[in-house]
């Protein structure tokens, strides 16, 4: 079994959406559209990474519109990527790879346009939190 094979079973057993192509894998949250993202390059190197999808920013609006506590929903899928990210580092250097892993980008990606939605629909926010109360 290939280590693109190994890499995708892993995901997928953490109920990530998983797609590849090329030599990497993208294993994606099914609550919102965030990535990890695995590049497999030569010398046995894994980068392991966080990305934002293109339609992020429209699926936290459509949370927001919805009720949803989006930004508790985003801190927890984040912390469920990088528990993810750090096990499947453990996982491939067992496996003789060596693993470059870099999430705060991706984090602070993400994070940024939590952010500008939020400010965005900060009216919308308080009309629903109001609501609650």
């Amino acid at each position: 079994m290939s280590i693109l094979d190994d890499i995708r079973r892993f995901l997928e057993e953490r109920e990530l959406s998983v797609e590849a192509s090329n030599e990497e894998v993208y294993g994606t949250h099914t609550s919102i559209p965030v990535s990890i993202t695995i590049g497999i390059g030569g010398d046995d190197i894994v980068e392991i990474r966080l990305e934002a999808g293109d339609d992020l920013r429209d699926a936290l609006i459509e949370l927001i519109e919805s009720g949803e506590d989006v930004r508790g929903i985003v801190d927890d899928v984040l912390s469920e990527l990088r528990d993810t990210a750090i096990e499947l580092q453990k996982m491939l250097e067992d496996k003789g790879y060596r693993v470059e892993i870099s999430l705060r980008e991706g984090e602070n990606d993400v994070k940024d346009i939590l952010d500008e939605v939020i400010e965005e629909y900060r009216d919308m926010i308080e009309e629903v939190e109001e609501e609650e109360y």
